[in-house]
This record gives C-alpha cells, structure tokens and sequence, in this order.
C-alpha cells in the first residue's frame, strides 16, 4: 500500500531536521504524536544518541520511556526500540527488571575500544585502491610540519571521528565504516578529553588530516600506529577523567 503523502513528508521533516541538529517541532510542547503523524524509528534513536553524545543525559541516569517519549512526542515504542539497539551498541545499559541507564565506558572499555579502532583503519587502508599520481610531497612524511588550525576540544573529536570514518568508507567495506562509527560514538567523550591529557593531540589529528588527503597510505599506517600507541598510554589518565568530571557540549 502506498505510503500516504502526509507520513512521507514528516519523515522528510524530521531527517532534515537531524541533519541540521535543530529541534523538530511536532505538535505542542510534552504532547505525543498520533498514530497518522509518526516519528521515524530512526530520528528517534538519533535524538536520544545525541543526547548521550552531548551527556544531557549523563551517565548512570535511569532512561524512563515514558519521559523521552513525552520530550520527544512520541509513543513509547519507537523510545523502546531505540533504547534497546542502542543498549545492543553499548551505548547504554539494559539493566534486566531495572532498565536502561546512561553509562561512561570503564578503562577496560576504553583499552579495548583504541585498541579494535586501530586493528579496523589498519584493515580498512590495506583495502584502499591504488592511487594514480603519487602524493604530494609536502604531506608524504609523518615526521613534516603540518598546519594546526584552532579547535576546541568538542572539535577535534568530530574531525578524528570524521577522519577515521573517511579511512574506513574508501575502503569499500560496509562492515569497516559501521564498525568505525560505533567506535566514534563510543570514544566521543574520550576524544573530547584528549586534548588535555594527551601530548600533541591537536598535531596528531592534524597530521592524519593531511595524509588522508594526500591518498599516503604507508606514513598514514605509521601514523595512525602512533597515535593509538600514545593514547593507549593515557587510557587510565582519560578513564579516570571521565568518572570525576562531568561535561556537556551544547552544539548537538
């Protein structure tokens, strides 16, 4: 059966709105859509995520349905459904007979996420294609100077996510760029923290920047070893971090 005009341009609302990373209107404020004016699955899923990513709703708190579902105009089972896939992606916590919770990954969850992001874009770069001219000589070498433009903290960790999805999609690997993204929503708030704790974060990122986009493979290989080498040094310092100080960024 066709899907009814009305339906189809919401959902069109409602994607454009995410993309956009503005509020969706939809009918008054705490009150739930009816059944003729659906929100998306999806959009749902993407709104809570963002609120994890920015920590509105910060860790250890009890994620009701019935209240995300009133914020977000919604009945409950698109909340549902989008709490349990983001339990599945270890997003969150499902607590049997209890719930799900916000959580902050432990040190072992850190540890364990640098390490399987490496052992992805290292896999993902042997699956580059060839490129035709060779690169550029001024961004060929790890070691050279490269340009370090002014960022904030909530900044380099969406160019680092950004950067390392880039490595894994021009693999041609489905599998690598959605391993990646999980990686990046789950690392988020350790990114944020590396600025501050690990040397030269900002030179670092910066350095990949230029060899992603001069197509160098092998100083980007070594780079990239290099950079999980110094952050897998700080993990204690940045999990410890992220248990004692709490933040929130207010541009998601």
């Amino acid at each position: 059966m066709p899907t009814p005009v009305r339906v189809k341009s919401m959902n069109t609302l409602a994607h454009i709105s995410l993309k956009r990373r503005i509020p969706l209107q939809l009918g008054g404020e705490g009150s739930r859509k009816s059944d003729e004016d659906p929100m998306q699955e999806g959009a749902v899923y993407e709104r809570i995520k963002n609120w994890l990513l920015a920590q509105t709703l910060v860790p250890g708190q009890l994620l009701q349905i019935g209240v995300l579902a009133d914020e977000l105009g919604v009945s409950t089972t698109p909340v549902r459904e989008a709490l349990t896939r983001l339990a599945a992606e270890r997003m969150i916590m499902s607590v049997p007979k209890r719930g799900f919770f916000a959580r902050t990954p432990s040190e072992d969850d850190i540890l364990g996420l640098y390490s399987v992001n490496q052992t992805i874009l290292d896999a993902a770069l042997g699956r580059w294609p060839e490129q035709s001219e060779p690169a550029p000589a001024a961004a060929a070498g790890s070691t050279e100077e490269v340009p370090v433009p002014e960022r904030s903290a909530e900044q380099l960790a969406r160019q680092t996510g950004d950067l390392f999805l880039q490595i894994a999609t021009r693999s041609g690997v489905g599998e690598f760029a959605e391993i990646i993204r999980n990686m990046n929503d789950r690392l988020h708030h350790a990114r944020v923290l590396e600025c501050e704790i690990v040397p030269n974060a900002f030179v670092d990122v910066a350095r990949l920047a230029t060899l992603v986009a001069a197509h160098d493979r092998a100083h980007l290989r070594q780079a990239l070893k290099t950079y999980h080498e110094e952050r897998l040094l700080q993990v204690a310092a940045i999990s410890k971090e992220l248990l004692l100080r709490p933040f929130t960024t207010a541009d998601w």
